[in-house]
């Protein structure tokens, strides 16, 4: 079948070879390699090679931090670059490219792809472009499976919900993802207790196996407080069943109150539960949401964990939820019209028209521009609100101001095999407190057919968690920026050590290597008032219209904003429904 032809009748093969050549032809001779001198801006940390596999990598932040450090300075056909910790500076040329898209979508990850499926849906030839600032496509749906891990393991998202909506099962199934069949087994969710537990003393210390299940009933408490927790399972469970949903504007309304305190709060104050409940609670919030159980909404904290608390309803793949951005990608690739690609992209300035947008980025020691006649905006929370600065009013900018994203270190440790955990009793995710580090690590080949070869080799992935105040969240980021790798490892040495205890294991015999990934930005922090605002209409409901993210999110001009800061919530659900809304918003936007 014929490509389409771009207006000035160049087709699409010819226009992104003569954009190439074009390219390499000029920045030879204008951008010595000298003027990109890198550095790492985060110390020997940045050039361990056990910590460059995903995540944030150097090469990806320090371009953002040039944007984020106000660096840049744009003329019309040349960007200045000051001087920063990185050592680069001077002026460039910007490479104008021939041609347009119809389309650009500026991120790769989950809700960039989602974007383009539903774009592509609607509108089959449409000319997409995809502009990625990583070297792969994915996002936080992240994966390492190179050697030597035994297979593939998450970097970042986890597992996703059973679809709630009709449009997300379809978009599942039109990536070919069967959630029911890759619905995890118990035992799901197990935590250690012992005298790191919130309410426990010396001498408590045990596995409580399948803790939202069978396990409910041993919780290592006395009978009233194993009645606040029966208590609080069971109105998590009913408020799931009565109407919240992720993406959270898809829930009943008559529930947005929940958006105004936070899971603590709801716990302690509306159900009546002992404090040592919203503290159990945090070890689940901190790896969900990058807080908390007294700093995450209760609204978005209960949505998350009706799902956790009902069989069947959390689905995985060895991977995690990388293998969703790679089934939305094949299917990509597999369109009337692919979408193209450029990874190591970092889109740094949109420059509004009367009709479309241009957009400049950065690949290659070179700045480039494009021309598209919508954007859509999916790049994460932190870039996109530098990145629409420049063409925010006071009501946008002071929207932004209300977005907190908590950083995040995950882990994958490689063992020998698998002997200890079946020896435990242990099964997906495995949580506890008292760790220095981490909080919490999945089984990733737990839906292998080789779940139960206690031989076999595994990787086990540990996420850790952020509780520092809303102020606190920049020094954090720092912290895990500059912690040394020794440290992140003594963590993972003493948390294994301390979890292991009544199985066969020794750290220095059976584990065979590990690897750190660090996420600067990656959990989108909702606190109370985040989701729904604090702004009441008339009928004495909160107005949803006047939400910090409706506000900072709705589109401008021939920009849509996708991204789960959109839609709230730190989920893949929120990230594909995004993508949903973003590319109905451009569609509508063309006719």
């Amino acid at each position: 079948m014929a490509r389409a032809p771009f207006p000035d009748g160049i087709a699409r093969r010819d226009f992104l070879n003569g954009l190439l050549i074009a390219a390499g032809g000029a920045v030879s001779r204008s951008v010595p390699a000298r003027a990109f001198a890198g550095g790492t801006c985060d110390g020997p940390i940045g050039l361990d090679p056990r910590v460059l596999r995903g995540g944030n990598l150097p090469s990806v932040f320090v371009v953002s931090h040039w944007l984020r450090d106000g660096r840049l300075t744009f003329e019309k056909g040349s960007v200045s670059l000051a001087p920063g910790c990185d050592e680069s500076a001077g002026t460039f040329p910007i490479l104008d490219a021939n041609g347009s898209f119809d389309v650009i979508v500026i991120g790769g990850g989950i809700s960039g792809l989602s974007a383009a499926h539903h774009l592509l849906r609607e509108r089959p030839r449409a000319r997409l472009l995809i502009l990625e600032a990583a070297p792969v496509l994915g996002g936080n749906a992240g994966r390492d499976d190179a050697p030597p891990l035994p297979g593939p393991a998450s970097t970042a998202g986890a597992y996703g919900a059973a679809p709630s909506a009709d449009w997300l099962a379809q978009f599942y199934r039109a990536i070919d993802v069967d959630w029911l069949a890759q619905s995890v087994p118990g035992p799901e969710s197990s935590f250690y207790f012992d005298e790191f537990a919130p309410g426990l003393g010396a001498g408590a210390r045990g596995w409580n196996i399948d803790t939202f299940e069978r396990g409910a009933a041993h919780l290592p408490y006395d009978a009233r407080l194993r009645e606040d927790f029966a208590r609080a399972f069971a109105a998590i469970r009913a408020l799931g069943e009565k109407g919240l949903a992720d993406p959270a504007d898809e829930s009943d309304p008559a529930l947005d109150d929940l958006s105004s305190v936070s899971l603590a709060q709801h716990l302690e104050t509306t159900l009546g539960c002992d404090a040592i409940v919203s503290r159990f609670f945090t070890a689940y919030t901190l790896t969900a949401f990058g807080g908390t159980a007294a700093q995450v909404n209760a609204h978005s904290a209960i949505t998350f964990l009706s799902s956790e608390l009902t069989r069947g309803s959390v689905f995985t793949y060895p991977g995690g939820t990388s293998e969703i951005a790679r089934r939305t990608l094949r299917r990509l690739t597999q369109s009337e019209t692919p979408p193209h690609f450029e990874t190591n992209a970092t889109a740094l300035r949109i420059e509004t028209m009367t009709r479309g947008a241009n957009v400049v980025y950065f690949q290659n020691d070179r700045f480039h521009r494009i021309f598209g006649e919508r954007i859509i905006l999916a790049a994460p929370a932190q870039s996109t609100r530098h990145l629409v600065a420049h063409v925010s009013d006071a009501a946008r900018k002071a929207a932004w101001t209300q977005f907190h994203a908590a950083p995040l270190v995950t882990a994958n440790v490689v063992l020998r095999r698998a002997a200890p955990l079946a020896q435990l009793g242990l099964g997906y995710s495995q949580s506890w407190w008292g760790g220095r580090h981490f909080v919490n690590y999945i089984v990733a080949d737990w839906m292998s057919d080789k779940r139960a070869d206690p031989e076999r080799p595994t990787t086990l992935t540990f996420y850790g968690g952020c509780d520092a105040p809303l102020d606190g969240l920049a020094e954090a980021r720092m912290k895990l920026m500059h912690t040394p790798f020794s440290d992140y490892e003594g963590s993972l040495r003493s948390d294994l050590s301390r979890l292991m205890r009544g199985a066969d294991f020794d750290f220095d015999r059976d584990v065979r290597a590990l690897f750190l990934y660090r996420w600067g930005h990656s959990m989108l922090r909702p606190p109370p008032g985040f989701l729904f605002g604090a702004t009441r209409g008339a009928s004495g409901n909160l107005d949803r219209a006047q939400a910090p993210r409706r506000i900072a999110c709705a589109p401008l001009g021939s920009i849509v904003i996708a991204g789960q800061h959109v839609e709230g919530t730190p989920s893949i659900e929120s990230a594909i429904g995004s993508g949903r809304r973003a590319a109905m918003k451009a569609l509508e936007d063309c006719r």
